[in-house]
């Protein structure tokens, strides 16, 4: 429905009124028409500034439109702004665009002509409503805004705000959208920057989205926040938006000239603005009630800052905040059986194990695996290294839980799966039941090697994996998360922040079996069991007789069933064998050097940059870590060019350290003079230089094809081997899984301990007795510190979401330069500056009504009052436009 109607003012000036609902103009509706009833009441239109002080960033205004009408007005209700549009003309300026306020229609039913108030709001006002990226809406999800989260630039933001809150609000077709900026804020002291700050400063997007979706930001509030950050201010007048700093507005008239220059942010074009200081006299007043008061006095101002800290670079896969069980609850999936000893008492024992019979052998167990699949939904497990495919999408019918841990017994690829376990002694010495079985999350990546040695003649003797098999498998796991923004380097040149991996690691051993069970249960119940059942080595150096058995259940909750399979994924269960002791950190060396066994290729890029290990080096020293420039495959002329953008995870073993079947903890390089800040892992290290800010994106490539012979080595492509000799072993050869837990990828902030978590506090100086303070002021984007400035503030240095980034240099924005005070400064000390020259003493306020006349009620006009023989800038203004007035808030000028 398209209403619209327009009358004469008392001024002799055309009113405009335009509705129109949800952008349908078949029913057209004028107001004033006896035909349409409905008509103007006589005091129909007015607007009213919503600011309460010069510490308002958006200057609202609202607006009401009384009409009269016979008929039901339901059009007019409004679930949501975009619902019904309103313009409002004078003379044919827009002096008003926005919405119908939602969820506030009002109609009465007593008279013939009814009276309906419709309360409107402007856009500023409508961005109230709007979640940040309008993220809720049909077609906007929070998670796939979150994976995409970037860095964007504050002008980037306040543009597509603007454009989505207008993009209904154009009635008649006629109004140009213009985002003007007076040019207050540098990023620094060069002319040629002047308007450029919108466009060099960066936020991390990840600040407005909060941890889950209930926390994400209105868009009323990020345009505070950006704002606020630059002391900066927005009104609307019709279809202008007008970006300020109040030293701009409450200049001295001297400076009036110089301070009239605007740039359109949606264009970039400059133009002018006509500036006027008008002398309030009678012909121009509107009424006797004016009002002159002194406005509030603050010689204290506090300003705290909300600081959005960086914890997690990558969120771990085994979060337990973040895993999901695709299936109703655990399931039996694997009985080992176990006797030790390789003599007949052993293998009789052990035939009657098989045949699920009592014993009461002293040596044999018998232990129930438990298995629940979990799921992450922010993690990937390609099958086969087809990026389109997860082996997580087996488990969307909840059935078969047993399924993609059966089948990554004999592919390679990784899952995310929790273990628990019940041991039976078969001594029967302890009958005690387990009340719930504990189950623990792995990170569970499948090799499946056939244990060959080496290279021999025959291809079909060769290790397993060989290289083809391992590239082909690029990448086994991928982090579709996005917790990490913003700027990483730290500030000073002789600091370094530090990324550190921590977690467990452990090269699982092949767990070689006596026979498969079926097989042996066959021969055991033929009583051939002596002539087809072999020992295998055992972890304490003797041999036992060993064998797994399976199980399935199509859903958890029914009994399981023998399974016909027998291959499939298994835990490290901390008996199996340990195999290749580390002797040598190099050749001839047998001490103990900081050396690493690289188990895991990965990729971290952050922004355009990523991290990348010397490959000449096998010791993952801090010093081995260098940030490059990220290059894709389609700018790589080989895959050996591409992957060398990698880093390795691994273990640093002791000398006489079993290789194969020992956890390990993931190697730590870094000792307490390093100043890193973690208790252990693996630090990567970051400068300034670096400049590293961003998204964040990682993957685990594979497991590196690491050979032994006595001591390690890895080949500069991590799923290739080095040069073969005849003692040398592929340990991923030996090797049936890798298996990971309490892995986490986390941000430090290198430097010397420097303070607690205090709050960061801007606080401007008194010399007074008494104190009247102003503490209530918050800021949610703040400027990064040096190490310096933390001591100075007694706070801890720390990685910040919440600090912007210069998009010139990649680092983290220290200061600003602010045209009107001449100075460079921290933003947040601008601001502090700012307030308490304007309210550390006595500022008359005066409200006064004048005659709303082209030229006379500006807002960049200055007025000054014989009474007083003050000048006085403009802080708001509300008009009624039927009676051709307008009623002005005036603040002295303090800014001369």
């Amino acid at each position: 429905m398209y209403i619209h109607g327009e009358y004469r003012n008392a001024v002799g000036e055309v009113i405009e009124v335009h509705l129109l609902t949800g952008g349908d103009r078949t029913e057209d509706v004028v107001i004033g028409d006896e035909s349409s009833g409905v008509f103007f009441t006589d005091d129909p239109v007015e607007t009213e500034s919503q600011t309460s002080d010069t510490f308002d960033v958006l200057l609202r205004t609202q607006a009401r439109i009384r009409l009269l009408t016979r008929r039901h007005m339901g059009e007019l209700f409004a679930a949501r702004p975009e619902d019904v549009a309103v313009n409002i003309y004078r003379a044919g300026e827009c002096v008003f665009a926005g919405y119908v306020e939602p969820m506030a229609l009002q109609q009465g039913y007593n008279e013939d002509l009814d009276e309906v108030e419709l309360c409107c709001i402007d856009c500023l006002c409508a961005l109230e409503y709007r979640r940040y990226r309008n993220i809720g809406d049909a077609g906007t999800s929070y998670a796939d805004v979150k994976a995409s989260a970037v860095q964007r630039t504050f002008g980037a933001l306040l543009r597509e705000m603007v454009d989505g809150v207008t993009s209904d609000m154009d009635i008649k077709g006629s109004g140009v959208v213009r985002l003007l900026y007076d040019g207050s804020k540098w990023a620094e002291v060069t002319d040629e920057e002047r308007y450029g700050i919108m466009d060099r400063l960066a936020v991390s997007e990840l600040l407005f989205l909060g941890d889950d979706e209930d926390e994400v930001w209105k868009q009323d509030e990020v345009m505070e926040e950006l704002l606020k950050y630059l002391n900066l201010h927005v009104v609307q007048e019709g279809f202008t938006f007008r970006i300020f700093a109040w030293e701009t507005v409450a200049c001295g008239s001297g400076k009036m000239a110089e301070e009239s220059e605007f740039c359109d942010l949606l264009t970039m074009e400059r133009s002018s603005m006509e500036r006027n200081v008008v002398r309030i006299t009678p012909d121009i007043v509107d009424g006797c009630d004016a009002t002159l008061t002194i406005g509030e006095v603050y010689n204290q101002l506090l300003l705290t800052c909300s600081i959005e800290e960086m914890e997690n670079v990558v969120e771990s896969p085994l979060d337990s905040d973040l895993l999901e069980d695709p299936y109703s609850r655990k399931q039996k999936y694997m009985t080992e059986l176990s006797a030790e000893g390789t003599d007949k008492n052993a293998l009789y024992h052990f035939g009657i194990m098989v045949l699920d019979e009592e014993t009461n052998y002293s040596k044999g167990s018998i232990t129930d695996w438990y298995i629940r699949m979990k799921r992450n939904w922010l993690w990937r497990f390609p099958v086969g290294g087809d990026m389109t495919t997860d082996w997580q999408d087996s488990y969307a019918g909840g059935t078969q839980q047993h399924d993609v841990a059966m089948r990554l017994g004999s592919k390679m690829g990784g899952c995310l799966m929790a273990w628990g376990k019940q041991t039976f002694n078969t001594a029967q010495t302890d009958n005690s039941k387990l009340p719930s079985i504990p189950m623990t999350s792995s990170l569970m990546l499948s090799v499946n090697g056939n244990g060959v040695d080496n290279d021999i003649a025959d291809s079909r003797l060769q290790p397993y994996p060989n290289d083809d098999d391992l590239k082909a498998c690029v990448p086994f796991a991928v982090y579709d998360g996005n917790a990490a923004g913003g700027v990483f380097s730290p500030v000073d040149e002789d600091v370094r922040n530090y990324i550190v991996i921590s977690g467990t690691i452990v090269l699982n051993p092949i767990m070689h079996e006596s026979g498969n069970y079926s097989t042996l249960k066959m021969y055991a119940e033929r009583d051939e069991l002596d002539t087809h059942c072999v020992p295998v080595a055992s972890r304490n150096g003797g041999g036992r007789y060993y064998t797994r058995k399976y199980w399935v259940a199509d859903d958890p909750k029914e009994e399981p069933e023998s399974a016909l399979y027998h291959t499939g994924l298994y835990p490290y269960t901390g008996d199996g064998l340990q195999l290749y002791e580390f002797k040598y950190s190099a050749i001839g060396d047998s001490t103990d050097k900081v050396s690493k066994v690289a188990v895991l290729a990965c990729m971290l890029i952050i922004g355009d940059k990523c991290v990348v290990e010397n490959q000449e080096s096998s010791n993952g020293l801090l010093t081995d870590f260098e940030w490059r420039r990220y290059k894709s495959r389609e700018e790589c002329e080989t895959d050996d060019e591409y992957y060398s953008q990698c880093f390795y995870i691994g273990f640093d073993p002791k000398i006489g350290d079993k290789l194969i079947g020992t956890e390990f903890k993931i190697q730590t390089n870094f000792e307490d003079a390093d100043n890193v800040g973690a208790d252990e892992g693996m630090a990567i290290p970051i400068t300034r230089a670096d400049a590293l800010s961003g998204q964040v994106k990682f993957l685990i490539l594979g497991p590196v094809n690491t050979t032994w012979d006595e001591y390690t080595r890895r080949h500069p492509s991590f799923w290739r081997h080095t040069k073969w000799t005849t003692t040398s072993v592929s340990l991923l050869a030996h090797t049936s899984s890798i298996v990971v837990k309490d892995f986490e990828v986390k941000i430090y902030a290198g430097g010397e301990d420097q303070g607690e978590d205090n709050d960061v506090v801007y606080m401007s100086d008194t010399v007074e007795r008494f104190v009247n303070r102003k503490d209530d002021l918050e800021m949610k984007i703040n400027s990064a510190l040096t190490s310096e400035e933390c001591a100075r503030l007694g706070v801890r240095n720390t990685v910040k979401i919440s600090t912007p980034v210069d998009t010139s240099t990649g680092n983290g924005v220290t200061e600003i330069y602010d045209r009107h005070l001449g100075q460079t400064a921290k933003a947040e000390q601008i601001y502090v500056d700012a307030y308490w020259h304007e309210y550390h003493e006595p500022r008359m306020i005066l409200e006064q009504r004048l005659t709303d006349k082209a030229g006379t009620v500006d807002l960049l006009n200055h007025y000054t009052e014989g009474a007083s023989g003050k000048e006085f800038y403009v802080q708001a203004i509300s008009r009624n436009l039927t009676q051709g007035t307008a009623t002005m808030t005036l603040k002295e000028v303090w800014n001369d």
